[in-house]
């Protein structure tokens, strides 16, 4: 009955996927890269105003830095404020540059994401692959760090969906759905 409840409320409206030897693949090679890259390739050109990056302390740029965090930084900072994370002990960002705007706006898919499995509805893992689903894009390629303003507001807007749906059937104000064969239906 949970697990029912649980593919109406996660792939209602999206096509059916499972877990395949190609996304456990995918999930590997992506462990093993990030384990085994120290280095990583620098954004080379700011994609707003064409200036080269360069990789520094992310003093002056965050209020506390006492993570001593980098970051890969348009080199017209301030006037153009794109930059990205590097990943902690790495020369790697964590996404591309983002100006201000989509940098908020990152944050915020990253809010209604993390919810899909904060709040019990999917595992981070199965997060991942919805996320890989509604980008449709490769696992390896489903990270909120690489999107840009239109994939931002799909995964805000679809995670809503989810989020809404899911307060919905627990209110008990939808009826209730079953799944056979791989297809979700209504039940009765």
């Amino acid at each position: 009955m949970i697990i029912q409840l649980w593919f109406c409320i996660v792939f209602s409206g999206f096509p059916a996927f499972s877990r395949s030897k190609t996304i456990d693949n995918e999930v590997y090679k992506l462990k093993k890269n990030r384990k085994s890259q120290t280095t990583g390739m620098s954004p080379g050109r700011c994609p707003y105003c064409g200036s080269s990056v360069v990789l520094r302390s992310a003093d002056g740029i965050y209020k506390d830095n006492r993570a001593h965090t980098m970051l890969y930084v348009c080199s017209r900072y301030p006037a153009c404020d794109a930059y990205v994370r590097a990943i902690p002990g790495t020369r790697m960002p964590i996404g591309s540059l983002a100006n201000c705007r989509l940098r908020a706006l990152r944050r915020e898919a990253h809010q209604y994401f993390d919810r899909l499995y904060l709040s019990g509805i999917m595992s981070r893992n199965e997060a991942y692959e919805w996320l890989a689903v509604v980008l449709q894009a490769p696992l390896s390629q489903a990270h909120i760090g690489y999107l840009g303003e239109y994939y931002c507001q799909l995964v805000i807007e679809e995670s809503k969906r989810l989020l809404e749906n899911r307060h919905r059937v627990l209110t008990g104000r939808v009826p209730a759905c079953r799944v056979t064969g791989g297809e979700v239906s209504a039940a009765g």
